[in-house]
């Protein structure tokens, strides 16, 4: 009976020592690796700002390739959100983007259920012309000693795949054209079908003889609309067919509410493109409109998208009443 009292006796201390021990130890840890990418901040950003690449880079996903995800709130910055439950290697949880500075940094709260909640973060910073990245991790115990013993472990358990994951994003971004996407941010909508009356045209590159060819098209249209009592019903709008350094082709088309009349001369009746697209807006001179529809491609690149279908061009406001820094334009891209 000696040896039971006795191992009671050093089961006892080695608790007390334990607890003791237990309460010197941090209650907060991080656990935190970096990277540097070839890509400018931007367009890593664009990357990290949402949850739709997320699988593409994450180190866990081929964990368990059939785990259900579930997304919520908007496709990307603050409120974004992704659930997930798998198998026993990757469980079930959530994350969402609760603080989103453009190009800088983002951070998001984790929810393990059970197992705990947590804090994750992205840094990003220019680096000879590419993005020094730093994935950390932060967790606090709130004062429970077991989990305060588990923070001395979270290190070796979560940075290994925290370095696969920044290899793993590394991979995708280089594999992807370098583009500075900074200003240029896209909206998945889902877009309706309108009737409309069009005019179809062919030009140069010249911005005046664009502007000359559109202004006579929308009068054309407009002649035509007073004339048999149709009124407009949206923002003019080009729908461009085929587009090279020699010659843009396109649709210049007025919204309305009916296109029952027979079309007469050069004014035709149609539909515009109905379906998932993502809108961009540009605001400045229409002279600029280009490098905001190659950024706009780009970042469709970046976030995976595939174009389809004719990019449709909206002007929100009217050039004879706004300065030109102030125009408005809505960039339309049909996606897959």
């Amino acid at each position: 009976m000696r040896w039971l009292v006795r191992l009671s006796l050093v089961l006892a201390v080695v608790v007390v020592l334990l607890v003791a021990i237990g309460f010197f130890l941090p209650d907060h840890t991080r656990v935190e690796r970096a990277i540097t990418i070839a890509r400018p901040p931007a367009q890593v950003f664009a990357v990290l700002n949402g949850f739709r690449r997320f699988n593409d880079w994450s180190p866990w996903f081929e964990l368990d390739p059939d785990a259900s995800y579930r997304y919520s709130g908007p496709a990307f910055g603050v409120g974004a959100k992704a659930s997930w439950s798998g198998n026993k290697s990757v469980g079930s949880g959530s994350q969402e983007i609760v603080e989103s500075k453009p190009y800088e940094s983002i951070r998001t709260a984790l929810d393990f259920g059970d197992m705990g909640k947590a804090t994750a973060s992205f840094r990003l910073a220019p680096a000879g012309g590419g993005t020094a990245v730093t994935w950390a991790l932060d967790v606090d115990a709130n004062g429970r000693l077991i989990g305060r013993y588990f923070n001395l472990l979270m290190d070796s358990m979560v940075g290994k795949d925290y370095e696969k994951g920044l290899a793993k994003l590394k991979a995708l971004l280089e594999s992807l054209p370098a583009a500075d996407l900074a200003g240029v941010q896209g909206e998945e909508v889902q877009r309706p079908a309108q009737k409309i009356y069009f005019v179809s045209l062919s030009t140069g590159q010249d911005p005046e003889a664009i502007k000359t060819a559109i202004g006579e098209a929308y009068g054309h249209i407009g002649a035509f609309l007073k004339d048999h009592g149709i009124a407009m019903q949206g923002a003019p709008m080009t729908i461009t067919t085929s587009y090279d350094a020699d010659a843009w082709k396109f649709d210049a088309a007025i919204p309305v509410d009916r296109n029952d009349v027979a079309a007469s001369g050069e004014v035709q009746a149609g539909s515009s493109y109905a379906g998932r697209a993502v809108a961009f807006v540009h605001t400045g001179p229409y002279t600029r409109l280009g490098e905001t529809i190659t950024k706009a491609y780009a970042w469709l690149a970046t976030e995976g998208y595939q174009p389809k279908d004719r990019l449709i061009e909206e002007y929100l406001n009217d050039p004879g009443e706004v300065p030109p820094e102030r125009l408005q334009t809505r960039i339309v891209i049909p996606v897959q």
